[in-house]
């Protein structure tokens, strides 16, 4: 039964593509009471060059929660078929982002809104997910204290160069204003296909080719017998499992990504040193695989990555799952 819905701010957009695509619903994984987020659900929305946008669903009419509320809500949705008529119950937005990359230094973000879109290689924000634990990131050289990280990805319809990008953002901080919280997302690094700048995908059956898609994240314990650290030490590890079309699986370190938000490093160099791992589904010798399913014109072609339990399912569009292991990942197997 529908009983309400969540929007876009709208004042707030920029122009361009605008539209919910993929989202996550998280409950805020914080222990601290104090946060007025504790124990409250959130909607991460990937829309498009409208950016991530985050909407409180704590209060949606239910009939565990209010009972008369949930049916004289309801009613009115029905009743009106479930138009704006009557449904009028809304999520309200509580944070946004839409900080772009400027690959061409000319001080403004690259979208449809400033007329630089290439394809969405910067803005199509197609995916969204926040990572389940929050982490101490004080080794790196953030403040003390737990974080909340998020995962945002493209997806790149056809380019001139570049592949598209992928952006880990910092969603700890909010702010208060007249008695309302606000998340304040903030760019930790972006990552790309290293040396993704001497790529392009082009137009026809070839679009989409190296593009990301859906991707998932796991933060591993480390510094127990059997369990060593793979990164920057901290008693944690973190890891993107990021879907690319026809690039295939990468594996992206979430610590390199934020010790390079904190350096100022050329960027090529931070996604190659940021990358631990990398795998194309292949026929025995390189011979391309067949595909008796949905052609769709290239063989493989995985658009999700899941990671458990120590190993990462891989669904491909045109040929069906594999499983695979990084090698760091098969300690924490069942």
């Amino acid at each position: 039964m529908k009983v309400g819905e969540a929007e876009v701010s709208w004042e707030s957009t920029l122009g361009g593509w605008i539209y919910i695509h993929d989202m996550t619903v998280q409950t805020w994984p914080g222990e601290d009471s104090n946060d007025p987020r504790f124990d409250r659900t959130f909607v991460y929305g990937a829309y498009w060059e409208a950016g991530l946008r985050i909407f409180d669903v704590s209060d949606v009419p239910h009939p565990g929660n209010d009972l008369a509320e949930y049916l004289a809500i309801a009613a009115a949705c029905r009743g009106s078929f479930g138009t704006q008529l009557g449904c009028n119950w809304r999520a309200p937005e509580v944070g946004q982002w839409m900080e772009f990359e400027d690959f061409d230094g000319d001080g403004e973000i690259d979208c449809g809104c400033t007329s630089n879109e290439n394809g969405g290689r910067a803005s199509y924000i197609h995916y969204a997910e926040p990572i389940d634990e929050m982490v101490d990131a004080s080794h790196l050289g953030y403040p003390i204290g737990k974080r909340h990280l998020t995962i945002v990805a493209t997806e790149v319809l056809s380019t001139t160069v570049g592949t598209g990008m992928s952006y880990l953002l910092d969603t700890t901080a909010y702010e208060i204003n007249n008695g309302n919280f606000r998340f304040l997302p903030e760019l930790i690094h972006g990552w790309e296909i290293p040396f993704a700048m001497d790529h392009h995908i082009p137009e026809g059956e070839e679009w989409l080719l190296f593009s990301p898609h859906n991707a998932d994240t796991q933060i591993f314990q480390t510094g127990l017998p059997g369990l060593p650290d793979n990164s920057f030490g901290g008693a944690w590890d973190g890891r993107i499992y990021l879907s690319s079309y026809h690039a295939g699986l990468w594996v992206i370190d979430i610590e390199t990504l934020m010790f390079e938000g904190l350096q100022n490093i050329n960027k090529t160099d931070a996604h190659a040193s940021s990358t631990v791992g990398y795998h194309l589904p292949h026929g025995a010798d390189g011979t391309p695989l067949d595909s008796s399913f949905y052609d769709f014109g290239w063989t493989p072609f995985l658009w999700a990555a899941e990671y458990h339990d120590g190993y990462t399912y891989l669904s491909c569009i045109t040929s069906g799952l594999y499983i695979v292991q990084l090698d760091i990942d098969a300690p924490y197997g069942t």
